[in-house]
């Protein structure tokens, strides 16, 4: 019988999905939807767009004359805590239990910690996501542990998230004389089609507002940095500090002592941002000369098929 795998990358962004063909590993379909982050959006919405989304699975799979499903891995942003994963479970089993697909083995987890075991392959290493959010893991071969990820109320420094306050903050005291001019301005003025920081201020309160559409404002920040904006290379370098406070601490909770070991980065605020990527991979270099830093260099569901694949192997 043909088996498949289903992947389900649900982010504060994005929730993107993979069908793979379970012997060959090929890729079969693909489709993406908006965020199913319980904690922004809430459980109710959440569940709606999971269920919107393997609805459209089911109706590939019935095409293909087979519903059943080997391994199917949720990666579901969000989950920071045993309370939060008991959350993101009834979530999961709702939307799965409201259609007729038959799943053997299925997998709840962070999505970064879901991603990191597909880029390591279950080697040792260490995987920093500076998405809408900023969280890292580290994997010492036995134990995962974390570091960030505390949302944005609390933290996520040097997210996207985090960014976008930063250069929104930056807007505001140049408008109000209390800091330098930047060319920030005209970007986020020209994203929103605003005239004026009034109307910026409107804007974060109105109901179009969400922490997505913030977070992409750090997409700004590239250009501005290429054109020499002092105050976005001086928030790009702050960020740069934030991730590299993150990246040490999550590596000391796996005692790291200076010998090889893997970090990898993947996430649009880094990754987009190669000023802020080649200013974090200075500092940590300086400190720990055998960490290799690399850039992720596949999307996020890549790595979650290939951790799918070894739940797969390992049955």
């Amino acid at each position: 019988m043909m088996e498949w795998l289903l992947i389900i990358d649900g982010g504060a962004t994005k929730t993107a999905c993979a069908l793979v063909h379970a012997e060959s590993g090929e890729i079969k379909y693909t489709n993406s939807t908006s965020g199913s982050n319980h904690q922004a959006i809430g459980v109710e919405s959440a569940t709606k767009i999971l269920q919107a989304l393997l609805a459209k699975v089911q109706d590939f799979l019935q095409k293909q004359d087979c519903l059943n499903i080997a391994v199917a891995t949720f990666a579901m942003a969000g989950i920071d805590s045993p309370k939060d994963h008991e959350i993101v479970l009834a979530i999961v089993h709702s939307a799965v239990s409201a259609l007729p697909l038959k799943i053997d083995t299925l997998i709840i987890e962070n999505d970064a910690q879901a991603t990191l075991l597909g880029v390591t392959a279950g080697q040792a290493s260490a995987l920093l996501i500076a998405g809408t959010g900023a969280i890292a893991y580290a994997f010492d071969g036995t134990q995962v542990v974390r570091a960030g990820g505390w949302g944005h109320r609390a933290g996520d420094e040097g997210s996207g998230y985090w960014l976008g306050q930063e250069i929104i903050r930056a807007i505001f005291r140049m408008e109000d004389g209390r800091g330098e001019p930047t060319i920030l301005k005209n970007a986020v003025y020209d994203y929103l089609q605003i005239q004026d920081v009034t109307e910026l201020a409107a804007w974060l309160f109105h109901p179009s507002y969400t922490n997505a559409k913030l977070a992409k404002m750090s997409a700004f920040l590239a250009d501005a940095v290429t054109k020499k904006d002092s105050c976005a290379i001086q928030i790009s370098i702050r960020a740069a500090q934030e991730l590299v406070l993150l990246a040490r601490a999550v590596l000391k909770k796996v005692d790291y002592r200076g010998e090889a070991f893997s970090l990898y980065c993947n996430g649009g605020a880094i990754k987009h941002n190669p000023f802020i990527f080649k200013t974090f991979s200075l500092e940590m270099k300086s400190m720990s000369p055998q960490i290799e830093v690399s850039l992720c260099e596949h999307q996020p569901i890549h790595y979650l098929i290939e951790r799918t694949k070894m739940a797969y192997d390992s049955l």
